[in-house]
């Protein structure tokens, strides 16, 4: 069955950006990676060390260290030695370094039954210890598929060579150099399904003096104070020239290239109301030009234990090559507040004696609290509760759902989706009781300024092969009138749908209903996607449609003589899947169930697909031999995205391209190992799709904008740069097709 929710993509950005919810590291790393828009999103987070003690014992020993260097050393020398209290360390995050440094002599790999567990990186300080490892080869089923059933929660720890046993981020003694890694399962997994009792030992040694620690600077003042673009009004409240929010810079890194920059938001709202940020960071230097970023995983933001109303941290990175100082910072957000909390109304729904999971009840009823209109469009059976579609008029954000004499366990969701849980599947006549509406004031957006006290002229890294940056997106030529050609997209607005096109957004028309993620053929005559009756065969050029019933599967790609389909499954056929078209028969090509289809060799005699790696570099590209079924590694996509890199082979099998860390850039690497190139440095929020042209000469890849969070359709030629912007057309692109002759013999 294909799963593909787009939406989801601006979301992960928005939570990164501000880093909630906050989880432990060794649920991070455990969980794995990404398992293809199947496992929960994380965030690579960790503790920063101003949480490793009280307030106030920190405080006081800063102020006596400064009032006694301050009379021996002066002043700017003490400033400068309370850089070197607090430092990054890429990869690692934040340390206290006051004290000798300790990091692990090498990394450790270590392989049971197909199971790698790495650990990557470590440093050791005199006040906690932070590791980190990865871990690759799971099977996807080797976790629960239910939600009854939990999996390893045991947590690892360090053994100590007299066999004493310490927390996994505990201090270790000055005087010990050599411990064990012990991991007693990997978490979330059922018992025996994957190895168990891992015992890894690591050596560490003392941090030279050529060690990376980059000094954490406090910001005392902001250049300028918030700015509030557009104007917000909160319903009852008087208006004030203070804006609802403002933005502060607490901290800043300066990276070998640029800046890490770490702040709070904080509201600024009458009791009762609060904020809530509904757009990513935009970044804009001096001149006007958008300056890419990215949220940096290592770097734990600050602390917001005690902020109310809706406040939140943020953390941003980005290059200083080029960019003009000051910069302007905004973000996008919406003033929440009670209209009456005492207003309720009822309605009832008959979901009979025997209601089933999966069952919907079309309502579409129109209803009225305090005063405020809502629809209620819809309502779905779960295994053990109901989900509530609802539609609230203009400037209603939510409202509050309960079934009356059911005491719900749990919930979910808001706005227009809200989901609750009992402990059994209530029945019958239903009173459903909404209360608590709440209102949004429109979309406000806060602004500040921000420059270095010295602004450091930086180097820009060859750029030869970038062919789209942040800035350079918001002038793309337009497409030629000569270059035809047919696009095929998945759009999720106004409905889940595969859609063909013109390249210039002429001539559109909907192939399939609630499917997503189409394959193209290599003659492009051919569309494949998955259904819930089986895997579905369009003709393109007739229309005609075939089902192959009892074949799933997501991720399919055709192989280059069009004679057989790879899929990625799940359920009891984990893994990649071979369907012979002919005969309708499967082969299975590995058992892993998360795999990212990359594409064919241009013979048609291997596979190539990525999965997540156990080292902290990116995703192993790895290859299977179609006639035995041998797999072997290829080499790391350098540089990857940890969430999903979109793998894409050539036709020709000459060049991968992939989405990179950021989830935004995109990388080409030539399949002989040779460094990958940046062909797209972070030009918007993400990159949802990437399709090669039949003769590999052509990219499409669809981006989310600021301007449509739904995804720009671009075109662009990797050995020359050249880039256009296709108009008219929204979504995620699944497939290109290009007439031969078109643009290249």
């Amino acid at each position: 069955m294909n799963e593909w929710r787009p939406s989801q993509e601006f979301e992960d950005n928005v939570r990164l950006s501000f880093r909630v919810p906050s989880i432990r590291r060794e649920f991070k790393q455990q969980v794995f990676n990404e398992l293809i828009n199947q496992a929960e999103k994380k965030m690579n987070q960790k503790r920063g060390m101003w949480k490793q003690r009280s307030a106030w014992v920190v405080v006081t020993a800063v102020l006596m260290i400064l009032i006694t260097a301050a009379l021996v050393i002066g002043p700017q020398q003490v400033y400068a030695s309370m850089l070197r209290l607090f430092g990054y360390i890429p990869g690692i995050g934040i340390v206290d370094t006051r004290n000798t440094l300790r990091i692990l002599a090498e990394p450790v790999s270590v392989t049971r039954d197909g199971v790698t567990v790495s650990i990557n990186q470590a440093v050791l300080t005199d006040t906690e210890t932070n590791i980190l490892y990865g871990i690759s080869g799971v099977p996807l089923s080797s976790y629960p598929q239910g939600e009854a059933v939990s999996g390893c929660v045991e947590r690892a720890y360090l053994r100590l060579p007299d066999g004493r046993r310490i927390e996994v981020d505990s201090p270790v003694p000055s005087q010990i150099n050599d411990l064990t890694f012990m991991l007693p399962c990997i978490f979330n997994t059922l018992p025996g399904s994957a190895p168990e009792q891992w015992e890894i030992a690591l050596r560490f040694i003392p941090a030279p003096p050529d060690y990376p620690i980059l000094p954490v600077v406090e910001i005392t003042t902001d250049a300028t104070p918030t700015q509030v673009i557009g104007s917000t009004e909160i319903a009852g409240t008087p208006a004030t020239p203070q804006p609802s929010a403002s933005i502060s810079v607490e901290k800043m890194i300066e990276t070998e290239d640029g800046y890490i920059l770490l702040g709070y938001i904080y509201p600024h709202l009458p009791a009762g109301n609060w904020l809530q940020i509904t757009g990513v960071a935009v970044i804009r230097g001096a001149d006007g030009k958008k300056v890419g970023h990215t949220f940096p995983m290592d770097v734990q933001p600050l602390d917001t234990s005690n902020m109310v109303q809706g406040g939140v941290a943020w953390a941003v990175q980005f290059k200083g090559a080029g960019v003009r100082f000051p910069i302007s910072i905004s973000f996008n957000g919406i003033v929440l507040s009670p209209v009456d909390p005492q207003a309720t109304v009822k309605t009832t729904l008959d979901v009979g004696d025997n209601p089933q999971p999966g069952q919907v009840w079309e309502v579409n009823r129109n209803l009225q609290l305090a005063g405020r209109t809502f629809s209620l469009v819809s309502v779905a059976a779960e295994s053990n509760g109901y989900t509530f579609q609802i539609i609230p008029e203009m400037g209603l954000a939510e409202v509050s759902v309960a079934l009356e004499g059911y005491q719900a366990i749990g919930g979910g969701g808001g706005g227009q989706h809200t989901s609750l849980t009992y402990e059994t599947l209530p029945d019958g006549v239903l009173s459903i009781v909404f209360s608590n509406p709440i209102a949004a004031a429109p979309t406000q957006t806060w602004q500040v300024f921000w420059q270095p006290d010295q602004v450091r002229e930086f180097t820009a890294a060859t750029s030869s092969g970038v062919c789209l940056t942040a800035d350079s997106i918001q002038t793309i030529a337009t497409l030629p009138a000569e270059l035809n050609g047919t696009v095929i997209l998945t759009q999720t607005n106004p409905q889940l749908q595969i859609i063909s096109s013109q390249l210039d957004g002429s001539a559109q028309q909907m192939l399939a209903m609630d499917a997503a993620s189409a394959a193209v053929n290599p003659e492009g005559a051919r569309l494949a996607y998955s259904t819930d009756t089986g895997i579905v065969i369009r003709n393109l050029n007739d229309g005609t449609v075939s089902t192959i019933t009892g074949t799933y599967g997501r991720d399919v790609h055709w192989s280059p003589d069009g004679r057989f389909l790879a899929t990625v499954n799940a359920g009891n056929d984990y893994g990649i899947s071979l369907v012979n078209l002919a005969s309708n028969t499967r082969t299975q090509l590995s058992n892993l169930g998360y795999e990212a289809i990359a594409g064919w060799s241009a013979d048609g005699d291997t596979l190539y697909y990525a999965i997540p790696g156990s080292s902290d570099t990116g995703f192993m590209l790895r290859a299977v031999d179609i006639a035995t079924r041998q797999t072997y590694d290829v080499f790391v996509l350098e540089n990857s995205s940890r969430k999903a890199p979109m793998p894409a082979l050539s036709p020709d099998g000459k060049w991968i391209a992939y989405r990179a860390f950021d989830n935004s850039s995109l990388y080409r690497k030539a399949m002989d190992g040779s460094p990958a190139q940046l062909v797209l440095d972070n030009p918007a929020q993400a990159n949802n799709g990437i399709a090669w042209e039949a003769k590999g000469h052509l990219l499409a890849v669809s981006l989310l904008t600021e301007e449509v969070p739904d995804g720009e359709i671009f075109l662009i030629a990797p050995d020359s740069c050249e880039t256009y912007r296709l108009p008219g057309l929204t979504g995620q692109v699944d497939g290109i097709i290009i007439p031969f002759g078109e643009i290249y013999p």
